[in-house]
């Protein structure tokens, strides 16, 4: 398992180490996830696990990672797709 900071420090430092190789390194971070997995758990509770109050669908998974994909500029990026809840408690 890798932290919250983990992932941030580990994604800058390839992008840096391969920038002049021209290979982006970014990554995308995502909180609560409407899948299979979450059968079973209340919907309610699952909306209180982020500020925005709500689930992301995977949908909204793919959205980022597409885009990483095709900025070409953006490398060492962390896309977090959790309706806020990496910035802490609210």
């Amino acid at each position: 398992m890798i932290t919250k900071g983990g992932i941030q420090t580990g994604t800058r430092g390839l992008a840096m180490e391969y920038a002049k190789r021209d290979f982006r390194v970014n990554a995308v971070a995502p909180g609560v996830v409407n899948t299979p997995m979450q059968k079973g758990h209340s919907q309610d509770l699952l909306k209180t696990l982020q500020p925005m109050g709500g689930i992301s669908e995977v949908k909204d998974i793919v959205d980022a990672t597409i885009y990483l994909t095709e900025a070409r500029q953006v490398t060492g990026e962390v896309i977090h797709v959790d309706g806020s809840a990496h910035v802490g408690k609210w």
